[in-house]
């Protein structure tokens, strides 16, 4: 592992408010993992993550068993674990939830602006669009935390905690960063993206049920398209790279 913030020891006035350790060690290292910090060949090994964290095994033992649960990593017998390569049918399961989450929330999310609430979300998704858009040198960092924001507005401007929950809770603000891992592809698709949000914002604005439905169903199409295609690549260079050492 190489040292980064991400990595430095525990220090519970420097981590988000209502974080257990185990929240907060479980957000580095996804974190670590999907923006470079963990080499895809490197083991988790409790007592060694304890070590460099500071603190008992008990929350590095709840953190990465809640990432092997979520996808992130997987066990190996006796030697920890080690990071998980996203698998075409992992990541089209992941969307197909999405598109039914997000979808659900912005159904609701016009009913709610229907009966008068919630009406600041509109501006709110809109400003996220205007920076995305408008931001010189975007970085892939930025692009991820630009987009999450986006989606996790446009699932709490459903009103409904539950739905935001469950949404947070399967990390799907993380999925791009994951899957685009390494990738540089992403920015390629800036364009349609912005077509996308655009569609849904509008859709919003007219308080049309179905052209939200639709919309949302379009841009996260693409998107999975995109993943897909980013997994191909990584597949492709992974393959070249083991030929090149034979």
């Amino acid at each position: 592992m190489q040292p980064s913030e991400r990595m430095r020891p525990y220090d519970e006035s420097a981590e988000g408010a209502g974080e257990t350790v185990a929240d907060a060690i479980h957000r580095r290292l996804v974190e670590a993992i999907l923006y470079g910090d963990l080499a895809s060949t490197d083991r988790l090994i409790l007592q060694e993550l304890a070590d460099r964290f500071q603190v008992s095994l008990t929350p590095i033992r709840e953190a990465l068993q809640r990432m092997a649960t979520e996808g992130f990593i997987e066990a190996i017998p006796r030697r920890g674990y080690r990071i998980r390569v996203p698998s075409p049918r992992h990541v089209a399961e992941l969307w197909q939830v999405r598109v039914g989450l997000e979808q659900t929330a912005g159904e609701l999310a016009v009913a709610a602006l229907v009966r008068g609430e919630n009406l600041d979300a509109v501006r709110q998704l809109e400003e996220i669009q205007r920076e995305l858009e408008s931001a010189a040198n975007l970085s892939h960092r930025r692009h991820i935390e630009l987009n999450a924001l986006f989606h996790q507005t446009l699932v709490e401007a459903s009103g409904n905690r539950l739905l935001g929950t469950i949404y947070h809770g399967i990390q799907m603000q993380l999925l791009g960063a994951w899957v685009q891992r390494g990738s540089d592809d992403w920015r390629s698709r800036l364009a349609s993206e912005s077509a996308e949000h655009g569609a849904i914002i509008k859709a919003l604005v007219a308080r049309d049920v179905s052209a939200v439905s639709l919309a949302i169903r379009i841009h996260l199409g693409r998107s999975l398209d995109g993943a897909l295609r980013d997994i191909d690549a990584r597949a492709a260079a992974r393959a070249a790279q083991t030929q090149a050492r034979k």
